[in-house]
């Protein structure tokens, strides 16, 4: 009987979880949508997507809204009432993380006609006040950094599969998880550019 109820309720926490799941990738595919629109408009704009590399912003961005909708549930269970707050709380919580899953799927961005290249913020750039306060850091996962083409003097392809971008605008990098996405990238960032590029090679 106990084995029965404790199956009855992981059934129960899963079927509560199936709406937040399908909210959460409707709003996805709706800011997918908007960004591909938005960063892709361009006939010679290029897109690199590495989903390992991408993968722990959307496990973060997917658990973090997951979380929140089982609190509202959960709260509900307490009191009805608390629905006026937690519905518009809830539907403004799983939308931002669609948002963030969206930014992530999006990986990087080479657009030739813009002459930019835009790809996923470095957390490097926070300070330690930015990290301790957590919302800067949330809003890096709906944002996207940009460094113009024609800026990069110089380009050092990591053994970790990481890709340094080197210019006046200082130092930024991009970080992958397939070699073949990696070189897709330097390709990419290599091209479509008359000036010309340093490439720098560390130890494989």
């Amino acid at each position: 009987m106990a084995t029965t109820k404790k199956e009855d309720d992981q059934n129960a926490a899963l079927l509560y979880c199936i709406p937040a799941i399908l909210a959460t990738l409707v709003f996805s595919l709706y800011h997918f949508s908007k960004l591909k629109k938005h960063y892709m408009a361009g006939a010679n704009a290029r897109r690199v997507f590495d989903i390992g590399a991408q993968g722990a912003e959307l496990a973060a961005s997917g658990f973090f809204g997951l979380a929140c909708y089982m609190v509202g549930v959960w709260l509900y269970w307490l009191t009805p009432l608390s629905l006026v707050v937690t519905l518009p709380l809830g539907v403004f919580l799983l939308n931002w993380a669609g948002k963030a899953q969206a930014y992530a799927f999006l990986g990087v961005i080479v657009d030739y006609d813009q002459g930019l290249v835009f790809f996923p913020p470095n957390t490097e750039s926070l300070d330690i006040v930015d990290r301790l306060m957590v919302i800067p850091m949330i809003k890096q996962m709906t944002a996207m950094d940009s460094v113009p083409l024609a800026s990069i003097e110089r380009i050092t392809r990591q053994a970790g599969k990481r890709v340094l971008l080197h210019g006046e605008f200082g130092s930024r990098h991009i970080t992958f998880t397939d070699k073949l996405k990696r070189d897709e990238c330097l390709h990419l960032l290599m091209a479509g550019n008359s000036r010309r590029r340093t490439l720098m090679q560390e130890l494989e």
